[in-house]
């Protein structure tokens, strides 16, 4: 169970970051009950709206054995200004009675600038060059992802002022959670900070715990987004990797 919803919820995420767009947010319903100062723009679009930034999304899950673990982290800055984008993924899976649970860590990173991109897999980076149709068409593919983060029923808490931005903190519980399983809720617990100026959040928490079994089956998932340097000057540029990933891939005349 565990690695499946983690599957879901990163794919979603990895999906749209690897191709150095804004991103959307993590799969679930947005029953706002009609409170519409608290509908957020979704992800894609609030990240779209800012010169820059630095966003970190994620996701950390344990169980149905207590033992195990999963976190799996994206950090995506963004640079309006020189057309460029970077990503970085990093996953962590930790499973019981594992000799060495560090060996089982991965990463990978996405720098794109216009119309080129270089990714690093592993320890070997890849250089691609597109044309400017097939960027745009990239481009479009990946907002039909644009959504929103789950959102149930909020209540408004107070005005904060979060990474330097003055927003709205709101609070709300996801309904229904144990119903239909017959699981024991242990944590249930929605927060988000919307920017007063622009409505995109800038930054979302949610922690939820079912237990069946205290011994075999606890399920407990964090989602956690994070938007920071708002606005602020940044400098996006290819290593020397890339660089030399991009002389590799350049036929010689």
């Amino acid at each position: 169970m565990k690695k499946r919803i983690t599957i879901c919820l990163s794919l979603l995420v990895m999906a749209i970051l690897a191709c150095g767009l804004p991103t959307s947010g993590l799969p679930g319903g947005n029953p706002l009950g009609g409170n519409n100062a608290a509908q957020p723009v979704s992800l894609s679009k609030g990240l779209a709206s800012l010169n820059s930034y630095l966003a970190t999304f994620s996701i950390k899950t344990s169980g149905p054995d207590p033992a195990d673990s999963s976190t799996i982290v994206y950090e995506s800055q963004r640079s309006q200004k020189q057309d460029a984008h970077y990503t970085r993924m990093t996953s962590t899976q930790v499973k019981k009675g594992a000799d060495s649970p560090q060996g089982n860590d991965s990463a990978g990173e996405v720098y794109r600038i216009g119309n080129d991109q270089c990714t690093k897999s592993g320890d070997k980076w890849s250089w691609t060059s597109m044309p400017p149709n097939e960027a745009e068409m990239l481009n479009l593919t990946m907002n039909v992802f644009d959504i929103t983060p789950m959102i149930d029923n909020p209540t408004f808490v107070a005005n904060e002022t979060v990474n330097n931005i003055p927003t709205k903190h709101y609070s709300f519980k996801v309904t229904g959670l144990g119903v239909k399983s017959g699981a024991n809720v242990t944590a249930n617990q929605g927060d988000y900070w919307l920017a007063v100026d622009g409505q995109y959040i800038v930054k979302y928490s949610l922690v939820v715990e079912t237990v069946v079994d205290p011994k075999t089956s606890i399920i407990h998932m964090e989602v956690l987004i994070d938007v920071k340097n708002i606005n602020q000057p940044v400098n996006i540029a290819f290593p020397q990797a890339c660089l030399d990933a991009k002389a590799a891939a350049t036929p010689v005349p």
